[in-house]
């Protein structure tokens, strides 16, 4: 079971690239007749009945696959329908912004999702073959699934701001669970509410729940009823959102499920987007563990090229400081005084300091780790410029403090990534123009 990192990944929809098996029966064509006619019209775009029936095929071979409970099909179409909306309008605000991915960038997720679930990348494709599936059908796939998540992740960040306090707050909050670290296994429902809602609608809302609360009581199927009825974007799943920690979710939740025992199910529970009904599958125990990492201590000179400079002068005149360095001609940090063009660290004889590798760009980095104490680099490039840099000294250190901060950040950047993308899904979905036509079968 893959853990959860954030609620994001269960209530909004599914655009991030996790396991094989979801592509695998991601977009598969419905054998036989393809039916081609428009069902449902968004803003200016169109979703086809083929697409939903194709959806409704795969979610059924799935649920088969994993012995999960499925609705009626008019209830399953019409969580499909809500999915290939918001799927919709989310690719259109993409082709409006410009937003392209590269076919480097697909290529290299298709390998790491082909290393996730050790294949090589023939034996995805027979994958593919075997499922009835062409490898181009996939790459297109894999690339609209790509496109989704960065304009996602580009509208929701900037409505994000986490201060410096309230990481230190759950960072010290996590020291005190060291040694009894709880993780929990859950299943969710949310009913979503609209934008500021009448008490009407939110009593509505809230009896709809109180009824499944007593189904549930009375033994139905909580995965059945999470993919008839739940708003959040595992629905089609049971509502199963994997293994997490409980400071990864909204507050409300995870003040509720602070005391909850194996079995338990919680709610109905009132966030600023719905209700939520959580049922906890699994808790299991872990272990924070002390964590040591390398600092490094490293000194360069950087050239950068300018309208005066031009990249190739840039190399050009670093490869003689090298040399010149080389051969005596002129110490590391003199020539760094003289020529650098790193204020930082220049008037420092390019001394960058103590620091973990990781900080530096990706090139200085890459170049960095490979040297040995004592050893300068040949110049390279990296997004600053050219750099010649000098391994001076490494070091281990108790990095369990900066890791646990490290930790709080991500679990708040988790937690208010979830609230606030049901929150711009709703806005979207409020803001479009959604007509579904009348079946065929009416």
């Amino acid at each position: 079971m893959k853990n959860w990192k954030t609620l994001a990944a269960v209530i909004t929809f599914c655009a991030s690239m996790v396991t094989l098996p979801l592509y695998l029966n991601a977009a598969q064509p419905i054998k036989g007749k393809v039916v081609d006619r428009v069902a449902v019209i968004v803003n200016n775009g169109a979703i086809l009945e083929s697409e939903i029936l194709s959806m409704m095929t795969n979610v059924k071979k799935n649920a088969i696959q994993s012995r999960q409970q499925l609705p009626d099909d008019e209830t399953l179409r019409s969580q499909i329908i809500e999915r290939l909306i918001i799927d919709n309008i989310v690719e259109q605000l993409g082709q409006s912004a410009g937003i392209k991915i590269s076919d480097q960038e697909v290529d290299q997720a298709i390998l790491d999702i082909a290393r996730q679930n050790r294949l090589t990348l023939t034996q995805l494709t027979n994958h593919l073959a075997a499922d009835g599936m062409s490898f181009n059908t996939y790459r297109e796939q894999i690339r609209k699934e790509m496109m989704l998540a960065e304009v996602r992740n580009n509208e929701i960040r900037r409505r994000i701001t986490i201060l410096p306090q309230e990481v230190d707050s759950l960072a010290a909050q996590l020291a005190q669970q060291e040694g009894n670290v709880r993780e929990f296994n859950l299943s969710h429902i949310m009913l979503a509410l609209p934008e500021n809602p009448s008490q009407e609608q939110i009593d509505r809302a809230k009896t709809h729940m109180d009824l499944l609360i007593d189904e549930l009581k009375n033994g139905a199927n909580f995965g059945k009823l999470a993919a008839s009825y739940s708003a959040d974007g595992q629905a089609l799943n049971g509502g199963n959102m994997g293994w997490g920690k409980l400071e990864e979710l909204p507050p409300v939740i995870a003040d509720a499920l602070a005391n909850a025992q194996k079995g338990d199910i919680v709610g109905p529970l009132q966030s600023k987007v719905g209700f939520h009904i959580i049922k906890v599958n699994n808790i299991r125990q872990g272990k924070e563990k002390k964590i040591s990492a390398q600092e490094v201590r490293a000194r360069h000179i950087l050239l950068k090229p300018s309208v005066i400079l031009t990249d190739k002068q840039a190399e050009t005149k670093l490869r003689e400081i090298y040399q010149d360095i080389l051969s005596n001609k002129i110490k590391f940090a003199d020539a760094a005084r003289q020529f650098s063009e790193d204020p930082g660290s220049a008037q420092q004889g390019g001394d960058l300091g103590w620091a973990l590798a990781d900080v530096y760009d990706p090139a200085f980095k890459n170049v960095l780790i490979s040297l040995r104490k004592g050893e300068i680099s040949m110049p390279f490039h990296s997004s600053f410029g050219w750099h010649i840099v000098e391994l001076l000294d490494t070091r281990q250190i108790d990095a369990t403090e900066k890791t646990r901060k490290d930790q709080a950040y991500r679990m708040l950047f988790n937690r208010k990534f979830a609230e606030e993308t049901q929150s711009w899904i709703q806005e979207l979905r409020a803001s479009a123009y959604v007509r579904i036509l009348a079946s065929q079968n009416n």
